[in-house]
C-alpha cells in the first residue's frame, strides 16, 4: 500500500553506492491487488542493445548509464514503467521483449535488494525502418549501406540511424494482455482525420506511405486483479530539426492528436491487425511517455491550441502536475514527459525524481548520468472507484 500526503513529492533520498538493482524495500512480482497503483515514465539516454548486453559473468549489468537508470527506477519503485529510448532488437524478431527483460534482469533484479518485473511488453518501432523513398527532399534515397548516418535516419519512417533505435517498452508487476493490445505502428499519417501534413513538402509517393507514428502508438490492457487499466504509450517526434515547413512540429501535433481521436472512438483509426475504431472500453486509462511537447508552446500551434494542450485541456483527461514541473534538462528546463490518467481515476500523488545536484547524493548523480530527462510517476487509487462529488 502507498499513501501520499501531498500531491507532489520530490524524491531526494540518499542511496548507497550506485550498483545495479540498488533498491531498498523492493517491489516484487506476483503482486496482490494494491491500494494504490504507481505508473511511471522514464526516457533513459539511448538504452541500446550493446549497453544492455554489457554484463559480467554473473549476469550483472556493467554499463554506467544503465546502472544509473536502475538507481533512479529503484528510488521510485513503480508498478508500471514506460521506457522511452530503449532499442527494439531487430536481430531477435522472435523475442520482442528481449531488451526490456535485459534491463529488468541485468540491472533491476540483481543484488541483495532488487525490483522484479515479471511482465514486459514491446513491439516494433518505426525508428530506423527505411521507407525506400527520399523523405527529406535531398535527392538521395538512403539504403542499408547508409546505416549509422543521419541520411539513413531522415529517410526512415521514424528517425533512427539503425533499425529499432529509440524504441519503447513497458515493464509491469501485473500481467499485460499482449493479445488484447492494439498497436498503430503502420497507420498512415494521411489517414488521420484532420491531419496537418506539410502541404507540398512530401512527394505524392511519400504521402501515400508515410506513417503517423515516429515510433508507434500502443493501447496495452494491464490486468490488475479483477480490473483492467489501459496504458496508452507513445513517443512523438520532437518538434525540431526541420525547416519552415514544420514537418516535425506538425507530426508531433498529430501524434498527440491521435490520442484525442482514439479517446473519441474515431472509426477511421485502423490498428496493425486491421481493426478499425478508437477506444470503446469502459476501463480507465493512463497516457504515458515522453511526448516531446511543452504546455502552452507558442511555436507549435494548430487549430488554436498547442500540441500537448490537446490532452491537458481535455475534460476526460487529468493533469496531476498543474505546476508544470521540469522533466527534462534542456532549453533551460522543460516539461515534456507525462503521466496523464483518465478523469475517472483518483490521483493521490505524483512526483519527479529530480534531486538537485547541489545535494551531492548518489541519487542526484545517478539521475544526471542516466538521462537529460527525469523519471516521473503518478499514484492512483486502485481498484478504481467512483469519484466523490
Amino acid at each position: 500500500m502507498r499513501k501520499t500526503s501531498r500531491l507532489f513529492t520530490l524524491a531526494i533520498g540518499f542511496l548507497a553506492a550506485p550498483v545495479a538493482g540498488a533498491c531498498d524495500g523492493a517491489a516484487t512480482g506476483n503482486a496482490d491487488v494494491p491500494a494504490a497503483l504507481r505508473i511511471a515514465t522514464f526516457n533513459i539516454r539511448e538504452l541500446s542493445t550493446d549497453r544492455l548486453t554489457d554484463v559480467d559473468g554473473m549476469g550483472t549489468g556493467l554499463d554506467p548509464g544503465a546502472v544509473a537508470a536502475a538507481v533512479v527506477v529503484c528510488e521510485a519503485k513503480p508498478d508500471l514503467l514506460v521506457l522511452n529510448e530503449i532499442d527494439f532488437d531487430w536481430r531477435r524478431p522472435d523475442d520482442p521483449t528481449i531488451n526490456a527483460r535485459r534491463f529488468a534482469n541485468h540491472y533491476l533484479s540483481v543484488g541483495p535488494d532488487s525490483i522484479v518485473y515479471p511482465y514486459a511488453y514491446s513491439a516494433p518501432s518505426n525508428t530506423g525502418v527505411l521507407s525506400g523513398l527520399d523523405l527529406n527532399g535531398d535527392g538521395i534515397i538512403a539504403s542499408d549501406s547508409d546505416r549509422g548516418t543521419r541520411e539513413y535516419g531522415d529517410d526512415s519512417f521514424g528517425f533512427g540511424t539503425y533499425p529499432g533505435q529509440y524504441g519503447m517498452a513497458v515493464l509491469s508487476r501485473f500481467p499485460i494482455d499482449a493479445e488484447g493490445a492494439r498497436t498503430f505502428q503502420r497507420f498512415r499519417w494521411a489517414d488521420l482525420p484532420g491531419q496537418h501534413m506539410p502541404p507540398g513538402y512530401l512527394t505524392p509517393e511519400a504521402e501515400a506511405i508515410f506513417r503517423l507514428s515516429s515510433k508507434s502508438h500502443w493501447d496495452l490492457p494491464v490486468i490488475i486483479g479483477p480490473d483492467t487499466l489501459h496504458l496508452w504509450v507513445s513517443h512523438p517526434t520532437p518538434p525540431a530539426f526541420d525547416g519552415p515547413e514544420d514537418r516535425n512540429g506538425r507530426r508531433n501535433f498529430d501524434e498527440i492528436m491521435f490520442w484525442v481521436l482514439y479517446l473519441d472512438g474515431n472509426d477511421r483509426l485502423v490498428d496493425d491487425r486491421g481493426m478499425a475504431g478508437g477506444y470503446r472500453s469502459t476501463s480507465p486509462f493512463v497516457i504515458a511517455g515522453d511526448l516531446n511537447a511543452r504546455p502552452g508552446d507558442e511555436d507549435v500551434v494548430y487549430e488554436g491550441v498547442s500540441a500537448i494542450d490537446q490532452l491537458l485541456q481535455n475534460p476526460r483527461i487529468q493533469d496531476p502536475d498543474s505546476a508544470n514541473r521540469i522533466t527534462a534538462h534542456w532549453l533551460g528546463g522543460v516539461r515534456v514527459d507525462y503521466v496523464l490518467p483518465s478523469s475517472d481515476l483518483r490521483v493521490i500523488g505524483m512526483g519527479v525524481v529530480d534531486p538537485p545536484l547541489s545535494a551531492d547524493s548518489t541519487l542526484a548523480r545517478a539521475a544526471e548520468t542516466a538521462s537529460d530527462h527525469r523519471l516521473i510517476w503518478v499514484d492512483v487509487r486502485w481498484p478504481p472507484a467512483p469519484l466523490e462529488p
